[in-house]
């Protein structure tokens, strides 16, 4: 099977190439808010390195969010047109999912891990959602969802998740809180936006008429609307 992944959802993207669940190309750009202009180049050029042409792709996967609007727009878009275009199935991929499998990348393929014999543990996934408020949500080892994705206050984030797992083993990715350092928790930070090496590895194994290619923004875009004078063309249409 031959997979590519698309992540926008964040300042700075990436596309991946998979092939039978082993990454073979990834490509990011580092410039912040660059998706538009930047990730079908990257996808171009990393189907040329591997000399796949794109009517020889199975499947296109694609970050769902939450994460950037602007960002989550582009990469969906994107997604849209190629699985029209080379009549392939697309698949959406949580973002904060991805994180959390980002964090279980061994070199090229993905691996899932225990803490204790016997025990899975639970994989925390923090992510800065701007606006003073926190993206968390919560998987287990074979990346199930304990915790469907939500926005919190930044300042009430670390309360809420150390009160909701008191009684079992975890572990925080994603964005570093010292909040969780000082009680103990353990935190990694390595990666604090998620990979499309992720994106494509999970997408591997999901059902694309299960993982509809839609957004899921969790909250909503924060955009207000000016507050305009009437038109005054409007009082001329209304008097004639």
């Amino acid at each position: 099977m031959r997979t590519l992944g698309i992540e926008t959802s964040g300042l700075r993207g990436s596309i991946a190439l998979v092939e039978d669940g082993r990454v073979l190309v990834t490509h990011h750009h580092v410039e912040a808010n660059r998706h538009a202009e930047e990730t079908l180049t990257s996808i171009e050029r990393a189907m040329a390195e591997r000399g796949w042409t794109k009517s020889s792709l199975d499947r296109i996967a694609v970050g769902k969010g939450p994460g950037s609007f602007t960002g989550l727009r582009v990469g969906l878009s994107l997604g849209v047109g190629l699985s029209l275009g080379l009549d392939r199935p697309a698949l959406g991929v949580g973002s904060l999912l991805a994180l959390a499998a980002t964090s279980r990348i061994d070199g090229d393929r993905l691996r899932s891990s225990r803490m204790n014999e016997g025990e899975s543990q639970v994989i925390v996934v923090v992510r800065d959602a701007r606006r003073e408020e926190a993206f968390w949500a919560a998987y287990d080892e074979s990346f199930a969802e304990l915790v469907e994705p939500r926005a919190v206050a930044l300042s009430n984030v670390v309360d809420e998740i150390t009160t909701t797992w008191s009684d079992r083993a975890y572990e925080v990715v994603g964005l570093r809180l010292d909040a969780f350092v000082e009680r103990g928790v353990h935190s990694r930070s390595d990666a604090i936006d998620p990979d499309a090496r992720a994106v494509a590895l999970l997408a591997e194994h999901l059902d694309p008429a299960l993982h509809p290619l839609e957004p899921n923004y969790v909250r909503d875009s924060g955009a207000i609307r000016p507050k305009l004078p009437p038109s005054p063309l409007s009082f001329e249409r209304q008097s004639s």
